[in-house]
């Protein structure tokens, strides 16, 4: 586990005036109070603030110099802040703590990394100690003059797992460069009120690598279905899943079958690759690709195609789907508008997994090429018929409705590809 120790030398009263002047209201006894607090941090053996992992999966910390620790009233306020003076294995943190205090009122010590935000990892602990760790520990107020509390020592545990995941395509490593973690409750960032922001977490490493370092924050405290989709360092996508209940200040190691492929016998609801690409299965004749054609990510708009064009991107036996398959996509499972990492969209409920398409709005190319229209607000999507008179179909949907339409040939849509499973 995680867990920073501070010790409580001392806390000094000390009365501060804000003018040269006093009135009875400086006496009263909810006037604000200036406490000097200094602790003393033992952190190990590191020199710098840095997350390392011994024996068993122990991840340890240590505090650099300059380091903040924030201390919080119950209600979220900030009284303080504290601030490591050097970076040896034994640290002092030395700061003021203002404010009206109670006997028996606890306070929050919080230490969060500069970003507190779980999306763009880099899959390393130092890029986790620099980035992601946010630890915290509480004590409770005995006496206010001097501020003095139930222990001389606060422990600091981090709010998140750790976990070292190994890929594998069942036999043999995978090297990762860029990967997407989905899950239920999966936490992306953190605001500076401590608001928390639902999504999934992705990141790329700078170096390839088969074992990667994730903080990851679920609240949910059940087990949950983790979602992973990995791009190795030559550009191949795999994907897999796996069964886990991960709880915060914990640390875990995994390894990760990655790369199941995509048959007639595959349940409906699967997610695997086919052709090349990360899908879900929607029939036993059918798959459909979790991304637009060319898109990085779910979310990705990709790329906007005149009717004429629709299938110029795409390969390995990718194809742009009948006005039937939309339909029955439409009419066989349930979907809702939704927003997914920052981006508006429709999710199809399929199986135990859900396929996302964003509202990509649509580029009028018979006006002017850079015009985008309902961007965030509608999504289109071609089909591959065309039934005359130079209005083919799509799909199209709102925050209200989904309907298949007839478009302009002219106009530039996205496109999700389908694929016959064998």
């Amino acid at each position: 586990m995680n867990v920073k120790t501070i010790k409580i030398l001392c806390g000094m009263l000390l009365m501060l005036a804000f003018t040269a002047c006093s009135s009875d209201n400086d006496e009263r006894a909810d006037a604000p109070r200036f406490y000097n607090v200094t602790l003393t941090a033992s952190m190990g053996d590191a020199e710098t603030r840095a997350l390392s992992e011994g024996t068993g999966n122990v991840i340890t910390a240590s505090f650099a110099a300059g380091d903040k620790v924030k201390v919080l009233k119950s209600d979220g306020t900030e009284v303080g802040e504290l601030t490591a003076k050097t970076a040896e294995p034994s640290t002092t943190l030395e700061g003021t703590i203002s404010g009206t205090f109670s006997v028996n009122e606890e306070l929050t010590f919080r230490y969060r990394s500069a970003t507190a935000n779980y999306d763009g990892q880099v899959g390393t602990l130092d890029g986790i100690a620099a980035n992601q760790d946010y630890e915290e520990g509480t004590l409770t107020v005995t006496s206010t003059n001097p501020l003095t509390f139930e222990s001389n020592s606060v422990t600091l545990t981090a709010k998140q797992s750790i976990t070292k995941f190994t890929f594998t395509d069942g036999t043999n490593a995978i090297n990762v460069k860029d990967f997407r973690i989905i899950a239920a409750g999966l936490v992306q960032s953190i605001a500076t009120n401590g608001a928390e922001t639902l999504g999934t977490v992705t990141g790329t490493l700078t170096a390839a690598s088969s074992d990667v370092y994730v903080a990851l924050r679920n609240n949910s405290g059940d087990k949950k279905t983790y979602t992973f989709i990995v791009k190795d360092n030559a550009g191949n996508w795999h994907v897999g899943t796996k069964n886990a209940k991960l709880t915060n200040g914990k640390n875990y190691t995994a390894t990760v079958a990655l790369n199941s492929t995509l048959t007639s016998s595959s349940a409906v609801g699967t997610i695997g690759v086919v052709g090349g690409l990360p899908a879900i299965v929607i029939s036993n004749t059918t798959a459909v690709a979790l991304m637009n054609a060319g898109a990085i990510w779910p979310e990705d708009y990709g790329t906007y195609y005149t009717f004429a064009n629709r299938a110029s991107g795409l390969t390995n036996s990718w194809y742009v789907p009948t006005q039937a398959e939309l339909t029955s996509l439409k009419n066989t499972y349930s979907n809702a508008w939704t927003t997914q990492n920052g981006v508006n969209g429709r999710t199809f409920t399929i199986g135990s997994n859900s396929l996302f398409l964003p509202a990509a709005g649509l580029d009028d190319t018979d006006n002017d090429p850079s015009d985008f229209y309902n961007v965030s607000t509608f999504g289109y999507y071609w089909s591959s018929d065309d039934p005359g008179e130079g209005l083919p179909i799509c799909l199209s949907f709102s925050s209200e409705v989904v309907n298949i339409i007839s478009g302009y040939k002219t106009d530039a849509l996205p496109v999700r590809p389908f694929h016959a499973l064998n």
